[in-house]
């Protein structure tokens, strides 16, 4: 008999055999399932799945077979009911893509094409923002060219006039033989930036010399109505029942499409003023006159913006010489840039056009100068003596001024252009006279001002008669220290040296 503290023992080790037992019956169960899983069930899912993907295989092909087959039966029923023009069509050729980063590239591109009778590619330029134009703008060119004669200018003469609604215009100019025009023969481009493309063209103008160099579009004929009762409409055929089917009328081709290329009605605002600021820049005073109202923009002020010009050898800015503010049809504000390199400077000014109307000639009605009149004066110490050419008359109105060295009476060599320009007004009409006044600074007795004022006012009479002028037509009068442009004197009481030189002149009026 064993020991009482065996006893729990042996308990539970019987107790552990009871449950095992279960626990083992499961586990292989579990297993054998798996078994059989893998080994059987598996392994035929499979085979089912393969069966079905093949059998939808097998009815896709034949039902693309049969859609096949029947799109090959239908297809001469469909060559038979389609246009001949639709058969023929050929794809589009997509528009020429061109890469001018600068209007001037353009510009020379076309006088390149043109020089190389290469009209093609110089159709396919003006055509760039509608290549369906491209044939017309072909043809036009070469008419030009070939029938008309015109000859087409330089590289370098190619010039950019301005802005103008947001569009730069640049001027490729040119010569017809036998040609009487006072004014410059060009082709206007007006050119817009694209994205794609860079500088395209989106309107291109012929002057009214090669306006027979554009092709005549035809006027679109009215189109025919399917009503057989309405006037003008078809006889119907003998022995017809009832009028034919018909599609209804479509519009011309070129209903929709905004033409590139149009005929100049006459000098347009932005050439106008350009071609008058060029004469200014030339120095030609006689020309610029003829742009001029002469009743509304004084002499004076055409004379000194001339000499203003040739003194700072003012040129035009290369990009955006001209700026048009305001454009109406008979009135139109325009803002001409310039610049100096010799001064360092770069300024501008105000041109007023106005015309009576649509067909009459822009004329040039006002004249703002007060930018760059300020801004060459503040310029001029760097040429020696403080300058401008026209400042404003005591007894109204604006006078040319002369300047003179300290206690001198002779005229500076700048002086002769400006007594040039005054000398022709007077020539042209003898009944025109002048008045000269001369001026001092405060430097000096009254009395010796007086005289030094007066042999100023000589000297510039002496120096217009020796140009040709009668000395009737010239009044002369000596106002020594009376009437300064400028303080003599600084605020605090001492010498104002710049002041007084601007003082030291002789003022030339106008008297017509």
């Amino acid at each position: 008999m064993l020991p009482s503290c065996q006893l729990p023992s042996l308990r539970a080790r019987r107790w552990m055999n009871g449950r095992v037992s279960p626990v083992m019956l499961i586990v292989l169960a579990l297993v054998i399932a798996a078994l059989v899983f893998f080994l059987v069930t598996k392994p035929a899912m499979e085979k089912k799945q393969a069966e079905v993907a093949q059998a939808q295989a097998e009815v896709a092909e034949k039902e693309a077979a049969a859609t096949k087959a029947a799109e090959a039966a239908a297809a001469p029923a469909k060559a038979a009911m389609a246009p001949p023009s639709v058969a023929e069509e050929k794809p589009a050729t997509p528009p020429p893509t061109f890469g001018f980063a600068r209007p001037l590239d353009l510009g020379k591109e076309m006088v390149r094409s043109l020089a190389a009778g290469e009209f093609a590619r110089a159709g396919s330029l003006v055509a760039a923002a509608d290549p369906t134009q491209a044939a017309d703008a072909t043809a036009m060119l070469e008419k030009m060219v070939k029938d008309l004669g015109a000859k087409i200018g330089t590289e370098d003469q190619v010039e950019i006039l301005g802005m103008v609604e947001n569009k730069t215009r640049v001027a490729v100019p040119f010569t017809l033989p036998g040609s009487t025009s006072t004014t410059p023969l060009r082709l206007q481009l007006d050119l817009e930036r694209d994205e794609r493309m860079g500088w395209k063209i989106t309107r291109f103008e012929l002057p009214q010399e090669l306006a027979a160099a554009l092709p005549v579009t035809p006027a679109p004929t009215a189109p025919m109505t399917a009503n057989p009762s309405a006037p003008g409409a078809a006889p119907k055929a003998p022995g017809s029942t009832a009028a034919a089917p018909t599609s209804p009328a479509q519009p011309p081709a070129n209903a929709a499409r905004k033409p590139l290329i149009a005929v100049s009605k006459g000098d347009d605002a932005l050439s106008f003023g350009s071609d008058f600021v060029r004469a200014l820049l030339r120095h030609d005073f006689a020309e610029a006159r003829k742009f001029v109202d002469e009743k509304r923009v004084p002499a004076e002020r055409l004379a000194g913006l001339c000499i203003v010009f040739e003194e700072g050898q003012y040129e035009f800015k290369p990009t955006k010489p001209m700026i048009i503010t305001v454009a109406n049809p008979e009135v139109s504000w325009v803002i001409a840039q310039v610049q100096s390199p010799s001064l360092q400077q770069s300024t501008e000014f105000g041109l007023e056009l106005q015309r009576a109307g649509q067909d009459q000639p822009w004329r040039v009605v006002g004249l703002n100068l007060s930018e760059i009149l300020s801004s060459f004066a503040a310029s001029a110490s760097k040429m020696g003596v403080p300058y401008t050419p026209i400042v404003k008359n005591p007894s109204g109105g604006e006078s040319l001024a002369l300047y003179f060295e300290y206690d001198q009476a002779q005229l500076h060599p700048r002086a002769q252009k400006q007594l040039e320009i005054v000398a022709g007004l007077l020539k042209s009409d003898p009944n025109k006279k002048l008045h000269i006044a001369g001026h001092t600074d405060a430097k000096g007795t009254d009395s010796y001002n007086i005289r030094l004022s007066r042999s100023r006012a000589d000297t510039v009479k002496e120096q217009l008669v020796g140009l040709g002028v009668a000395e009737a037509q010239i009044i002369t009068t000596g106002l020594g220290k009376a009437q300064p442009l400028s303080p003599n004197e600084k605020a605090d009481g001492s010498d104002d040296p710049q002041g007084r030189s601007k003082n030291r002149r002789a003022e030339i009026y106008l008297d017509f």
